[in-house]
């Protein structure tokens, strides 16, 4: 069947890029048509393994043109990424068949969220039980609601190869490593929470001195985000003990193949956050092997597997968005690096438990468990349903 897909292009390593990049490609392979509509990383319209990719419109998230892209090409609509900016051009969603992968990082579901099923009566896929439930709440029907988590490639892409990704980074090798991996994008307020995590690093970084930090980002906020060598030098950090990537490899696209060796190389991923709609590298370095440290919030609650530690918080607004997010605790991060430190020193992270706890959201298991069935699901909610013999079809022509 057609199927046409919104979203990041695939070929970019965009967390909704690499998402879309995974779903689109086991579709081909189960001989579906699939065309992707790009809201961001296509300039101009390319080909993807064999995959139609249309070019951004010339309006943020493509809104001038994917809705029409759509729909000419018939089928079945699934779009991934947030449901609230989409509210604008609801009438034209409304005439599809049409469901939405959507994130949701906040407590209430946000308005315009629930503003958007409402007025698209779209199917909504969960990416998290959080999700699912907070979703059920508002009162979307049961039957128009599914859970479909993130995927990895946990087979060949995220996988343990050991620590000697430590030496490019410029890491010793008998140092404790806390890794980062978050957009630096946002300020108002500042979704992943840079400040409450960096101090409670710093202090961890100030008690010992074999501990090191690798930042997997942008660090001077160039795109709206925050400048985080002025703010690591504005509390006291030790700023020789902090790596980046470096930067014109990390614009032009670091391949992904070489995040597993950062990964396989920390001790530990620090990922407090707000709120996550899902967190992908969450389950990419457990994937490697390495516990993570994240909020008791959302998307994170249920990604935190063997030798990891959730952190609490208070809630925040979000004036923009109209719900509750929380600013982890910075205390409780501090604890749970130091537990990390200890448990690290003592060799007692199994890191096989870390990893198989991860590859519960493997693509393959993923989209077998969840993507084949929804798509027959989602094809059958504009298919008149056939006489299944000989005699019901001879009463159906009979009775026109």
């Amino acid at each position: 069947m057609r199927i046409g897909w919104y979203s990041n292009a695939p070929h970019i390593p965009s967390g909704y890029g690499q998402q879309t990049a995974q779903v689109v490609l086991r579709l081909k392979q189960d001989a579906h048509e699939v065309a992707v509509v790009s809201n961001f990383g296509a300039a101009a319209s390319l080909n993807f393994n064999g995959i139609p990719v249309f070019a951004d419109g010339l309006k943020q998230y493509s809104t001038d043109i994917f809705p029409q892209h759509l729909k000419a090409w018939g089928g079945v609509s699934i779009g991934l990424f947030d449901a609230w900016p989409m509210v604008a051009v609801a009438e034209q969603l409304k005439q599809l068949n049409l469901a939405w992968w959507v994130p949701i990082d906040h407590d209430p579901v946000p308005p315009g969220v629930v503003d958007f099923f409402n007025k698209t009566g779209a199917f909504a896929i969960a990416m998290t039980r959080f999700g699912q439930e907070q979703l059920l709440k508002i009162g979307m029907p049961k039957e128009l609601v599914t859970y479909i988590p993130h995927a990895i490639d946990t087979k060949e892409m995220f996988t343990d190869v050991g620590r000697d990704g430590r030496k490019a980074m410029g890491i010793p090798e008998d140092a404790h490593l806390v890794v980062m991996n978050a957009a630096n994008r946002g300020r108002l307020p500042i979704r992943k929470a840079f400040a409450e995590n960096l101090l409670a690093l710093s202090e961890h970084m100030k008690k010992h001195p074999d501990a090191w930090a690798y930042i997997h980002t942008e660090p001077e906020g160039i795109s709206d985000g925050m400048n985080l060598p002025r703010y690591l030098n504005f509390i006291g950090a030790p700023m020789d003990r902090f790596r980046w990537p470096e930067q014109m490899a990390f614009r032009n696209g670091i391949p992904t193949e070489h995040l597993k060796h950062i990964y396989s190389a920390a001790d530990v991923l620090l990922a407090t956050s707000m709120g996550e709609g899902f967190g992908i590298p969450t389950v990419e370095a457990q994937a490697c092997g390495t516990p993570v440290i994240v909020s008791q919030f959302a998307g994170s609650a249920e990604l935190a597997g063997p030798h990891s530690t959730l952190i609490h918080g208070q809630k925040i607004w979000d004036e923009f968005q109209g719900s509750y997010w929380i600013v982890p605790d910075t205390r409780q991060i501090h604890g749970a690096l130091e537990m990390n430190y200890q448990e690290t020193k003592n060799k007692s992270v199994d890191r096989a438990k870390v990893r198989e706890f991860a590859l519960h959201y493997d693509a393959d298991l993923i989209y077998e468990k969840h993507w084949r069935p929804l798509i027959w699901q989602l094809a059958a909610r504009t298919e008149p349903t056939a006489p299944v013999n000989r005699a019901e079809r001879r009463a159906s022509k009979k009775s026109k």
